[in-house]
């Protein structure tokens, strides 16, 4: 995919790691903390996965109509993981021309892509132990135990850039969230309730 033409007006925060990081908690709780504010997006990935099975709320499409989809230009990026096949919708594209800001979650495999695309995004790498990593995934009973670890295993193999913003998800979920809002703070001005209760948290803290 190639750039885009003109650079976007509003701010996109790519947020990736490795399975099990609780990237998918970290951005819903995000989300819930802007609810009532359309200049924060947060876009709903598209997977061929059936409704109902868990994680995340998602447009599920099948592999035919995902197929369909990508040739129709309907996607910003797409990658496949764990044989199924994910997508980020190419409305994104008008959000981030009309100064929205933009969350959303990618996997560690399509960043180099994404970063080519988007060369002015910010990028948040969510991170936790392996026995934390472990557990979540177990927990969630999506993958056998063969391919718990092999993805393990994988994440041990990712290396990160110097310029990513690194999030340890290891506490209170509402910590980790304190967190990411923080650092969308940094870059894009935050609404005055939300920036307000921020600075409460923190100074409680």
């Amino acid at each position: 995919m190639m750039p885009l033409n003109h650079p976007p007006r509003g701010r996109l925060f790519l947020i990736s790691g490795p399975s099990g990081a609780g990237k998918d908690a970290v951005i819903d709780g995000t989300h819930r903390r802007f609810t009532g504010y359309p200049k924060m997006v947060f876009p709903l990935r598209t997977i061929t996965r059936p409704e109902g099975f868990g994680g995340e709320i998602h447009v599920a499409v099948t592999p035919a109509q995902f197929d369909r989809l990508r040739r129709r230009g309907a996607f910003a990026l797409c990658w496949r993981a764990r044989g199924l096949n994910y997508a980020v919708p190419a409305s994104i594209d008008a959000e981030l021309a009309a100064a929205a800001t933009v969350v959303v979650n990618v996997a560690p495999t399509v960043l180099g892509e994404a970063r080519a695309r988007y060369p002015l995004a910010s990028l948040v790498w969510v991170t936790a132990s392996a026995e934390t990593c472990r557990r979540r995934l177990a927990e969630r009973r999506r993958e056998s135990l063969e391919e718990i670890e092999l993805g393990l295993r994988e994440a041990e193999e990712i290396c990160v850039e110097d310029d990513v913003e690194l999030l340890v998800n290891e506490g209170p979920l509402d910590a980790a969230v304190d967190m990411l809002v923080a650092m969308i703070g940094e870059r894009v001005p935050l609404p005055p309730v939300i920036a307000a209760a921020a600075a409460v948290r923190c100074y409680s803290s």
